[in-house]
């Protein structure tokens, strides 16, 4: 069992797990939500964020970017399982996630579904993979930060509700930001392994102390996010403030190992918190929507 969370990064499944519920709590808000909907759009996004991070391990080990002596992605350079086992792992998750989108098209007939499907798997797949590989010309932070913001968070809305909702956009973007922390606390700590090996990132642009200053933004500026979408989000979002300051300070002691695991952790406090905040906001102040009802 310990193999399957270290093969599958299973640390960073809150990035995909907090932006749907995010998506859900926002579309039962419109009196639109659906639990056989929502499990398989859950199902669905940890396929695809499994699928991105073997597609990953395996494109920087092919790349000799992982190597046994400074990876933290011990997969591969533990032997593991194989390359390949790791490439048919691969197809097979985004495979099954492909399956479970196009079923859910279809039964909602939502062609724009489809699309946002196919952007998501572009952005996992071409993060590491083939010329593109955008994480390596330090666009990676762009990329995560589209992928498991508004990609999820508005897919999931689309599903329940059948349209793009507003709402969904705007609380996409602190959820955003923070799973691009995770990101951006794993480039610190790669800032020379990833410089050794020729790897341009956006921590590495910036410099070890402009890096820390960026990581202290996106890690608060959810905060304001919070605040301006009610009473209720900000007040249940700010009992995670004392973890937010742990972090902050950990990032500038460059107390970095640990920091990537302790930031995915913070999106489950973050993300949770601020789920039911705006769960509760209608509820109390009697705004609730009307949107069509799936079931």
């Amino acid at each position: 069992m310990k193999n399957f969370f270290i093969i599958f990064r299973a640390y960073s499944w809150p990035a995909s797990i907090v932006p749907v519920i995010i998506g859900s709590v926002v579309s039962h808000n419109y009196v639109a939500f659906s639990w056989a909907d929502f499990a398989l759009t859950l199902t669905a996004a940890l396929a695809v964020h499994s699928a991105a991070n073997l597609a990953n391990t395996y494109f920087d080990f092919r790349n000799g970017v992982d190597k046994p002596g400074f990876s933290d992605d011990r997969a591969l350079v533990d032997g593991l399982l194989t390359p390949l086992t790791a490439l048919r792992l691969t197809f097979a998750l985004f495979a099954a996630a492909a399956a479970i989108g196009v079923y859910l098209s279809l039964k909602h007939r939502l062609p724009l579904l489809l699309a946002l499907g196919a952007s998501g798997f572009l952005l996992a797949w071409f993060y590491t993979a083939g010329n593109i590989s955008y994480k390596y010309r330090a666009l990676g932070d762009l990329g995560i930060f589209f992928a498991f913001g508004p990609l999820i968070v508005s897919g999931t809305a689309l599903i329940q509700t059948g349209r793009i909702l507003a709402e969904a956009l705007w609380a996409s973007v602190p959820v955003g930001l923070l799973i691009t922390a995770i990101l951006h606390a794993n480039n610190m700590r790669d800032f020379s392994s990833d410089r050794g090996a020729g790897i341009k990132t956006l921590a590495g642009l910036l410099g070890r102390e402009r890096s820390r200053t960026f990581y202290r933004i996106i890690l608060f500026t959810p905060y304001a996010f919070a605040l301006l979408s009610g009473l209720w989000p900000a007040v249940f979002t700010a009992a995670s403030i004392p973890f937010a300051l742990k972090l902050d300070a950990m990032a500038a002691a460059a107390d970095l190992s640990p920091l990537v695991k302790k930031t995915a952790g913070f999106v489950t406090i973050f993300g949770v918190l601020f789920s039911a905040g705006l769960w509760i906001q209608p509820l109390i102040c009697g705004d609730l929507r009307t949107a069509p009802l799936f079931q």
